[in-house]
């Protein structure tokens, strides 16, 4: 009896496998939805029953780290909230090594690792701070493959294999460095690259949304099939319409492959869905969104509203931190002084071509600020 009374305990105390419950991973695609879409009070009511039935599962550190992710994320000039991004990320980290030494080869374990040392090394080159992220990056994909043998079938494993197969047969195709050092990487294809990145775009559980994400910025940036990629991001904007992260990423992509058409409905549904929800981070939103009506403006000869618009971005990035080194703040501001010198006002042009030079970012901006300056 004494025995059997042992084993119930053992039992109740370990930490289950929740990616292999089909009951939890249900619940983990709408909490993933949900967290993209900027609602965590919705993520807090999905996982809620979860961990108070598991409270001691390192889960949901990773769940809490997440979240902070995307509060980083939305404003990546804001260096404010890093070092607790680390620190969660790091927590959860800890904790899934933790549960490794209790339960070796626990599948649960192996993903935290892999999601938060990617966040790890994805934040790092945010910061151009390569060698860590590197580091940290060989770590997130050591997970990965210790993750594959734990729980073979779960589609998240195909994410970094995709990454992996595609951008090891880009790499040395694009850049004649990576060449010459070739044969230490690992064999890639890119077409099977392609494929597991779209697969996992359907069917995975956490990465689902990144594959996406990713999937899009590969056909845009290195396959020139700019139609698919804006319609993922597109499908992204419908998905999670409270994300502007994903809202700018759209228009940025419609305005710069000539679809101004479209990019000047996109942000004037944004505009008009941030003000009516009014979201935390309106301001971020605007600051991008209003330089690009502003260049739509331009284009069709409309050279007052340009100006507001430019001058309205400007004016934004003064009240955000970190404003010497946003981009949209010195581009808003050349502008604005360009639009300004055409329409006749050289004294606010000054001053706004002034004030760009004073900017520490986007030197081609504040050489021409200069240049246009001398010339008055």
């Amino acid at each position: 009896m004494l025995f059997l009374l042992a084993g119930a305990a053992e039992l109740k105390g370990q930490v289950p496998v929740l990616i292999e419950d089909t009951e939890f991973q249900e619940v983990a695609r709408a909490a993933i939805d949900s967290l993209y879409n900027r609602n965590p009070d919705a993520v807090h009511e999905l996982m809620e029953p979860w961990s108070a039935k598991y409270p001691d599962h390192p889960l949901w550190l990773l769940w809490d780290a997440m979240d902070h992710w995307w509060m980083v994320l939305t404003d990546l000039y804001n260096h404010s909230q890093d070092e607790l991004l680390f620190e969660k990320l790091e927590q959860a980290n800890e904790a899934a090594d933790r549960l490794l030494d209790e339960s070796p080869g626990h599948p649960d374990a192996h993903i935290i690792q892999a999601v938060a040392n990617g966040y790890i090394a994805r934040h790092n080159a945010n910061r151009e701070r390569w060698v860590r992220s590197v580091r940290t990056g060989r770590t997130a994909y050591r997970a990965h493959i210790e993750l594959e043998q734990a729980a073979p079938d779960l589609a998240d494993n195909l994410f970094a294999k995709g990454l992996k197969e595609y951008y090891s047969a880009y790499l040395p195709e694009a850049y004649r460095v990576v060449r010459a050092v070739s044969w230490l990487l690992p064999d890639g294809d890119k077409a099977e690259g392609l494929r597991l990145l779209e697969y996992t775009s359907r069917e995975a559980v956490f990465a689902r949304p990144e594959a996406n994400y990713f999937l899009g910025m590969i056909l845009l940036n290195y396959e020139g099939e700019y139609e698919k990629a804006i319609n993922l991001f597109q499908n992204l904007v419908d998905y999670y319409p409270n994300n502007s992260y994903y809202r700018r990423l759209l228009v940025r992509s419609l305005y710069r492959h000539n679809m101004s058409s479209a990019a000047k409905q996109e942000i004037e549904k944004a505009l008009k869905y941030w003000a009516k929800n009014e979201f935390a981070d309106e301001l971020i939103l605007k600051e991008e969104l209003l330089y690009w009506q502003g260049r739509i403006l331009n284009q069709t000869g409309q050279f007052e509203e340009a100006y507001q618009a430019f001058e309205d971005s400007y004016r934004i990035g003064l009240e955000l931190p970190n404003r010497n080194k946003r981009r949209f703040h010195a581009l808003s501001g050349y502008y604005a002084g360009l639009t300004a010198e055409r329409n006749g006002d050289k004294t606010a042009a000054r001053n706004f071509y002034r004030a760009v030079t004073q900017l520490d970012c986007e030197p081609e901006a504040r050489e021409r600020a200069r240049v246009r300056m001398r010339n008055m």
